[in-house]
């Protein structure tokens, strides 16, 4: 290779470079195993051969590679996978933080669970995760019904961990409470055909062109199906995350190329330019980190490794958010006397003041809200809702850190460098500040 080759070659992003190496890297494919709670409450005599042993869950760690960096926990929404890390590898690494994500039970290569027990094995898990990579202090990023699992995992946290920071992306807020109406109606879908999303959803994929593929990792990390195949190749540029983010139309501009139109078939170098020139077309609110660190191709090729693992998680994310079926509980104020299921937010939003309260003050979270203001799937009325309730009544959130993105759909949040950016510096500034206070 030429010099001048091999210098251009070494100042592109580790993706570009070999974008089959970089998905196989170890980083992304660990694991470790862990004896979920709920075995200390089944009968033995009910529980078949073989059924407690130790539980396996995958997950990946990118962005710093120094461990003693500040440590941002993913928790994802229905469908995550831990590839979705890869994504975010790069941006993390500029910003030297370390980003964690799991595969919750049935994700993945992570360990099946009863649905009853979803939510207390998510956090044995992810417990155990963080033992294994000797962390006791990070912040959580939690997107659309990871909202659910974080809020679980705060009311529940062992004394030892402590988290810094939390931010919600879109985050969900049921159909009793949200006003959606096509969450209202998958409750009347039968629960076991819920249960069965994933199989459908991956079926479906398998015999979708592989650019087009749009169910799979909502956490941020979703395509839309009707402008995903075309995210590289029209104006609507890289699809950062996965998600398909529309721009504002750039200058009329002469036809592209057959190379031009198809970015994945251009050299590495001239895939980055191209990213970056149209990428700058974008108003400032619109802009896309994941071009810069992600090849085209690269999503595609990970989509694929989740749909070879299994999409089963699928449909039991779906029967948690939705409380359907026997077991789908998510672990707070389903015990009181007053059973009205539209106060469960209330109810454990509520315990979790009374916890940092109870704690002097030394718990409390530093809490951000990201909203998008075309959310297809919680309405305004459920921001509205969630609005009053974490800023107005129990004021969790400063009304400050309250953000509505605009010309952005559910699962476009995280693509976008205008809550990417502000969120990594939040990390690291409640790091260093708790490292300060331990000096």
């Amino acid at each position: 290779m030429p010099d001048e080759a091999r210098e251009i070659d070494e100042m592109l992003p580790p993706a570009y470079r070999d974008p089959k190496g970089f998905l196989r890297e170890e980083r992304f494919h660990r694991s470790t195993q862990f004896a979920p709670s709920y075995f200390a409450l089944e009968d033995a005599s009910t529980v078949a051969a073989g059924a407690r042993e130790q539980h396996t869950v995958t997950y990946a760690v990118a962005g710093s590679t120094d461990p003693a960096a500040p440590t941002l926990v993913w928790i994802n929404g229905m469908g995550a996978h831990r590839l979705a890390a890869m994504l975010m590898d790069g941006l993390f690494a500029a910003h030297g933080v370390r980003l964690l994500t799991l595969d919750r039970p049935s994700a993945g290569k992570s360990t099946p669970c009863p649905l009853a027990h979803r939510q207390s094995t998510s956090l044995d898990s992810l417990v155990a995760v963080l033992a294994q990579e000797g962390l006791t202090s990070f912040s959580i990023l939690s997107h659309s019904n990871g909202l659910l699992y974080t809020l679980y995992t705060l009311l529940h946290l062992p004394p030892h961990l402590h988290v810094r920071s939390w931010t919600l992306s879109s985050p969900y807020v049921p159909p009793w409470l949200s006003g959606s109406a096509l969450l209202s109606a998958a409750r009347w879908v039968p629960p076991l055909l819920t249960s069965r999303l994933g199989a459908i959803a991956g079926a479906a994929q398998r015999v979708l062109d592989p650019l087009s593929r749009s169910a799979g990792w909502s956490a941020g990390v979703v395509k839309d199906l009707s402008s995903g195949a075309a995210a590289w190749s029209s104006s609507s540029g890289f699809v950062s995350l996965g998600t398909a983010a529309t721009s504002a139309s750039p200058p009329a501009a002469a036809a592209p190329s057959v190379d031009e139109a198809d970015p994945e078939q251009l050299p590495p170098p001239k895939q980055l330019a191209r990213f970056r020139r149209v990428n700058a077309q974008r108003a400032p609110h619109r802009r896309l980190f994941g071009g810069e660190y992600v090849p085209p191709g690269l999503f595609n090729a990970g989509m694929k490794v989740a749909l070879d693992e299994g999409l089963d998680a699928m449909g039991l994310e779906a029967m948690m958010c939705l409380r359907q079926g026997e077991g789908a509980r998510w672990g707070w104020g389903e015990d009181s006397d007053d059973r009205d299921e539209s106060k469960l937010f209330e109810r454990g939003f509520a315990a979790l003041k009374r916890k940092w309260e109870g704690a002097g003050g030394e718990a409390r979270v530093e809490m951000s809200v990201w909203v998008p203001d075309d959310d297809g799937l919680v309405p305004k009325q459920g921001h509205e809702y969630l609005r009053a309730l974490l800023v107005d009544q129990l004021a969790l959130v400063e009304p400050g850190e309250w953000h509505v993105v605009e010309d952005a759909g559910h699962d476009d949040t995280l693509a976008r460098t205008c809550v990417m950016e502000p969120l990594l510096d939040k990390v690291v500034r409640v790091h260093r500040e708790d490292a300060a206070a331990a000096q």
